[in-house]
């Protein structure tokens, strides 16, 4: 009895001691990814700091905005030492550089009138043309040009602030016809998700799918002048500023604005005439170029091992003094 007694106190101590560690264990593994997931937070959010503070540098130094600002170049080694427990990566994309979207139409709370002549419906014109015929392209996922044009006049009448179809268009009477309706915005649009709501608009046509692109890297929804920097413009949207310009032409102005010798030039939106055979008949547009840059992207990621933080946020440098976050997302 004595034997089986002190058998079956072992057994009931070591299930107890297992049961304990096993807990303890737990506990400590959820400590220890809550302690990762605050530092990396706080790393991602240093990360963007760091993003500001270059925008604020460069304005300083640079009347212009290019891809060989150090907020475009910025590398991984550079951020490498900051940190002891883990790595951090900054990527800064220039928004400046995409098609306004807002700016295809002018709504009276979407004023792009000002003293130097932008706007208008010569603007919004031009601005539709350009998407047009980057949507044309083969590198999206539209099949047939008549959906390039039910997708645009379907845009505009999302955000112009009438009820009046356009051509291929749709409005509320649409939209409130489909299985779960909704109204039309007939206003600026305010986030880039929110063009799945438009009539025409797939995820395939906003995202990509791995085999075609996807329009949400060629617009944004910030910016009110319809200007897009040539500095940092996609060559896809650049070849869509003239239905003139061929693959050859974006390729030698891709060089162009690479070549460091040249970054002089980039201060001027006209720069591209200096390239040598540029065709004189091919005159873009000055009221929709420019070379300064206002709205960023900023991207910070903070990893280690296998836990990771990425906090992005939309950034509007305003002048040398002033540089706003727009808004915010960690994830």
């Amino acid at each position: 009895m004595a034997l089986l007694i002190t058998i079956m106190t072992v057994a009931l101590l070591v299930a107890v001691t297992v049961m304990f560690q096993r807990k303890s264990w737990q506990s400590y593994l959820l400590a220890n990814t809550y302690k990762t997931d605050i530092q990396l937070r706080g790393m991602a959010e240093s990360g963007i700091n760091i993003g500001l503070a270059l925008l604020q540098q460069d304005i300083k130094k640079n009347s212009y905005d290019s891809l060989s600002d150090d907020w475009a170049v910025l590398e991984k080694d550079e951020l490498r030492t900051l940190f002891v427990d883990g790595n951090l990566e900054v990527k800064i994309e220039d928004l400046s550089g995409r098609l306004q979207i807002n700016s295809l139409v002018q709504n009276a709370d979407n004023d792009q009138q000002s003293e130097g002549g932008q706007g208008g419906a010569g603007t919004e014109k031009e601005l539709r043309d350009i998407l047009v015929r980057l949507l044309l392209s083969p590198m999206f996922a539209i099949e047939e040009e008549t959906e390039v044009h039910q997708i645009v006049d379907a845009l505009v009448d999302w955000i112009d602030a009438d009820e009046r179809e356009s051509d291929n268009g749709a409005e509320s009477s649409y939209y409130q016809a489909l299985d779960t309706p909704y109204g039309c915005r007939n206003g600026p649009i305010q986030y880039i998700e929110e063009l799945l709501l438009v009539r025409g608009i797939t995820p395939q046509v906003l995202f990509g799918d791995g085999e075609k692109k996807g329009l949400a890297d060629y617009i944004t929804v910030y910016g009110e002048d319809g200007r897009i920097n040539i500095n940092t413009a996609d060559s896809l949207l650049i070849k869509s500023l003239d239905p003139l310009i061929s693959d050859e032409l974006v390729e030698k102005l891709i060089d162009f604005r690479d070549d460091e010798e040249n970054r002089e030039r980039l201060v001027n939106s006209a720069w591209y005439t200096d390239i040598g055979s540029w065709p004189g008949d091919i005159v873009l547009a000055e009221k929709l170029l420019t070379t300064q840059s206002t709205f960023f992207l900023v991207r910070s990621i903070a990893q280690s091992e296998s836990h990771f933080r990425r906090v992005t946020a939309v950034v509007n440098r305003v002048d040398v003094e002033t540089t706003k976050i727009l808004s915010k997302k960690v994830n």
